[in-house]
């Protein structure tokens, strides 16, 4: 069975960041890495952290995703791609 993508927004109060980091997706990801333990725990239970921007290749080209989790409770991989800016057609698929 294939399952969609699913989108989740998330209020990350606990990184204190400012409202406005537009376009800095790695303030973001510093951020999380940072907080790592209370990310975790906002994402739920059986979550464990795999990689920072990990490359996925394909025959053509290299993608690189901003942060790679596992969930052994639903045994799959959850990968995030980190947006700050509005979130465009190209960006969900």
């Amino acid at each position: 069975m294939i399952q969609k993508n699913l989108l989740k927004l998330h209020i990350l109060e606990f990184l204190d960041l400012p409202e406005n980091i537009e376009g800095k997706e790695s303030v973001l990801e510093t951020a999380l890495i940072n907080n790592l333990q209370k990310f975790l725990l906002e994402l739920g239970k059986g979550f464990s952290f795999v990689a920072r921007q990990f490359r996925i290749s394909t025959e053509t080209d290299h993608f690189y995703a901003d942060l790679v989790f596992y969930n052994y409770l639903l045994k799959c991989f959850v990968v995030i791609d980190l947006k700050t800016t509005k979130l465009s057609h190209a960006d969900i698929g």
